[in-house]
C-alpha cells in the first residue's frame, strides 16, 4: 500500500536505535488503472494484439495494471490469503523460529525491512515463503507478462525473458493488524519496488494507492485480480531497449 510518509519528532529520535532495537529481540512483532484480460489471447492474434497495446499504454502511462482472468484459480488465490493471515495471527512462541533478517533463508518472518534506517516504522509483519503452487502459477504468469511488455516494445516477445528478466521470485506476505495509534504510523509508506515487476494479491479491504500526476488514486480491490507494478529493475532498462 503506496501512501505518504510521518514527519519524524524530536521525541521520536530520542534513543530510538534502542527502542528498535528492543522491538526487534521482541520476536513478536507488531501483531504479538487498467484491467487486462488474459481469456484466449494465445488462440486469437487479434485479442493479443489488444492486451499488447493496453499493457503497453498501461505500462507507459501508469506503471501500473490489474489482470483478469489470468489461469490463476481464485481458490488458489483465497487460499493464499487466508494462509497469510493464519499464519500471522498464531501464537508468538509458534512463529519464533521464522523470525530473522537473513536473506538467505527461504522463509522470512520479520516486520519493517528497514527497521533500524527507515523515519517511521510500518504498522505490518512479513512472511517470505516459497509457496510451491502459487509460486509456479505466479511464475508462468510473470513469464506471459513479460511476453506482452516485449511485444509492446515492439520487440521479439521472449526479448525480456531471454535476457532474464523473469529469473527468480520472491514472496512477500503483509498482515496489518488494528493499530491502536493509527494516526502516528502507516500500513506501508511511499516507495517503488526494486525488482524487474511486483504481481500483487491483495485482499478485500484494499488501501493501495498509487502515484499519478502528483496525486494519490486509491486501486480499487477487484476479487481474483491481480495487480501488476513495473519496479525499478524495469524502468531502468526499458531506455537501453
Amino acid at each position: 500500500m503506496a501512501e505518504t510518509g510521518l514527519e519524524p519528532t524530536e521525541a521520536f529520535h530520542y534513543n530510538r536505535k534502542n527502542e528498535l532495537k528492543a522491538f526487534d529481540e521482541t520476536k513478536s512483532r507488531v501483531k504479538g488503472l487498467i484491467d487486462s484480460d488474459l481469456t484466449g489471447f494465445d488462440d486469437d492474434p487479434n485479442l493479443r494484439h489488444e492486451i499488447v497495446k493496453k499493457v503497453g499504454e498501461a505500462c507507459e502511462r501508469w506503471g501500473f495494471f490489474q489482470v483478469i482472468n489470468h489461469g490463476i484459480p481464485l481458490t488458489t488465490l483465497d487460499e493464499m490469503i487466508d494462509e497469510i493471515r493464519r499464519f500471522h495471527e498464531q501464537d508468538k512462541e509458534a512463529k519464533k523460529e521464522f523470525y530473522s533478517r537473513d536473506n538467505s533463508r527461504k522463509v522470512i518472518y520479520n516486520s519493517n525491512f528497514d527497521l533500524y534506517v527507515a523515519e517511521a516504522a510500518n504498522w505490518r509483519d512479513t512472511l517470505r515463503d516459497i509457496m510451491i503452487e502459487y509460486s509456479n502459477r505466479v511464475m508462468k504468469l510473470g513469464q506471459t507478462l513479460l511476453e506482452l511488455v516485449s511485444e509492446a516494445l515492439g520487440l521479439n516477445r521472449s526479448y525480456l525473458e531471454d535476457i532474464g528478466c523473469g529469473e527468480g521470485l520472491l514472496m512477500v506476505g503483509h498482515y496489518y493488524p488494528p493499530c491502536p495509534e493509527s494516526d502516528l504510523t502507516l500500513g506501508t509508506g511511499s516507495h517503488t519496488d526494486s525488482g524487474f515487476f511486483t504481481v500483487l494479491l491483495q485482499d478485500q479491504i484494499g488501501g493501495l494507492q498509487v502515484l499519478q500526476q502528483n496525486q494519490w488514486l486509491d486501486v480499487k480491490s477487484i476479487h481474483g485480480a491481480l495487480v501488476v507494478n513495473l519496479g525499478d529493475m524495469m524502468q531502468a532498462s526499458l531506455p537501453y531497449l
